[in-house]
């Protein structure tokens, strides 16, 4: 069976460049990856072959090449993906992170005492995420 294959056709030498020091350089692998896919396919290799250097599904290729095609160097980004707004606001937060801290041995006074300032319940999985994420950002 043939399967049918795209390929990329035309590519600046500005994006070239920016393709090779995105596949050995970008912080993100799936940059990484998708970078190495389109620079494979502008080498006219299949999209089967793309999949399987790329560890990846042959659709998950044919949308990469589909998005190059698109939006060029920024489709190789992630697309910002949604889920679940937070439940307290980066003000509640902060003022959560004080509170815990100031009664690290009793977490139920914590949450009682976070319920009465904000108004809202969040349980202590929820704070202990919190926590982390903001000592996490004052380090750096």
């Amino acid at each position: 069976m043939n399967v049918p294959n795209k390929f990329i056709e035309n590519l600046s030498e500005e994006d070239y460049d920016k393709l090779v020091e995105n596949h050995q350089t970008a912080e993100k692998f799936r940059v990484r990856n998708r970078s190495h896919a389109i620079l494979l396919s502008f080498q006219k290799k299949s999209i089967d072959e793309i999949a399987g250097i790329c560890g990846v599904h042959r659709n998950a290729v044919s949308r990469w090449i589909n998005r190059w095609n698109e939006q060029g160097l920024n489709g190789l980004a992630d697309v910002r993906q949604t889920g679940r707004p937070p439940i307290l606001t980066l003000e509640e937060q902060a003022k959560s992170v004080e509170i815990a801290m100031r009664n690290p041995q009793f977490p139920h006074r914590q949450l009682s005492q976070i319920k009465a300032e904000t108004g809202k319940e969040i349980s202590s999985w929820t704070l202990k995420r919190v926590i982390k994420k903001r000592l996490s950002v004052e380090k750096n």
